[in-house]
């Protein structure tokens, strides 16, 4: 399948796991060897833990300077560029798309993009997506990822958007819920995410869950060829799986079933 050039922006309400997906797909795009730059809005350093992987620069989007991130659409070396964008400011990204002309100079460059968008249980999530279809329709394509911290049944994006979602080819997954203890873990060890799994001064216990949860993520991108067009990957069969484990982790995340889900709480965005 060939691939096309991304811009893939990710939007949404704040805290919804914007960051945490942005790093998980830059460490997928990068084990397949894509050639990708990051632009993030924030200021506070969220991705810092993954600067030894990709070019990341600071775009300040609602203030102008994002013609840096316009230029790199003429690097003919380049498959993707994400930007992680602010959350909500929804009518101001609708703002500078139309004052940029920005479908046109995509189109132009051979470029499309990409909206992804987390949703959390909150309507509101839903209210943004209608907004995004409204105003983009056909001229880009959709992600919608359901974490699953804060719902494993979205009964009012079923019911709501789904249908709707799918009438314009946009695509649905899940990222799985992690415990808060585990998910603590991992962001204060401060390196991307499959170099932590891997560490073993870091409790087998919490690695193996680690282990699984990036894994179901990168299969469900990597198994979808519409999700692997949207996100300039092709659909790899078995490029996209993590690395073995060594047979204690494997053997540890089988029988600690029960003792993570006695730990407190899930994911905290």
């Amino acid at each position: 399948m060939s691939r096309s050039k991304r811009l893939i922006m990710l939007v949404g309400d704040a805290r919804v796991g914007k960051s945490t997906i942005t790093k998980l797909l830059i460490e997928l795009l990068c084990s397949q060897s894509r050639r990708i730059k990051v632009f993030n809005h924030d200021s506070q350093g969220k991705l810092s833990s993954h600067y030894s992987l990709v070019s990341i620069e600071s775009l300040d989007f609602l203030d102008g300077g994002t013609d840096k991130m316009l230029d790199d659409l003429s690097d003919l070396e380049l498959d993707a560029i994400f930007i992680d964008m602010p959350g909500q400011y929804l009518e101001q990204i609708f703002k500078y798309i139309v004052e940029a002309d920005l479908f046109s100079i995509l189109e132009s460059h051979k470029w499309r993009l990409t909206f992804l968008q987390p949703i959390s249980h909150r309507l509101y999530c839903l209210d943004y997506l209608e907004n995004l279809i409204v105003f983009s329709g056909s001229k880009a394509d959709y992600v919608v990822v359901k974490n699953l911290y804060f719902d494993d049944r979205f009964v009012d994006y079923h019911k709501l958007m789904q249908r709707r979602l799918s009438r314009w080819g946009g695509i649905s997954l899940e990222l799985g819920a992690l415990h808060r203890n585990i998910y603590q873990v991992l962001e204060r060890a401060g390196k991307p995410y499959s170099q932590v799994w891997g560490d073993p001064s870091i409790n087998v216990l919490y690695r193996s869950y680690i282990y699984r949860w990036i894994e179901n993520f990168n299969k469900s991108v990597l198994n979808d060829c519409n999700v692997s067009k949207y996100l300039g990957l092709s659909n790899g069969s078995d490029n996209g799986r993590l690395a073995r484990t060594d047979s204690r982790t494997e053997d540890a995340s089988i029988s600690s079933d029960n003792q993570i889900r006695d730990l407190p709480g899930r994911s905290a965005f």
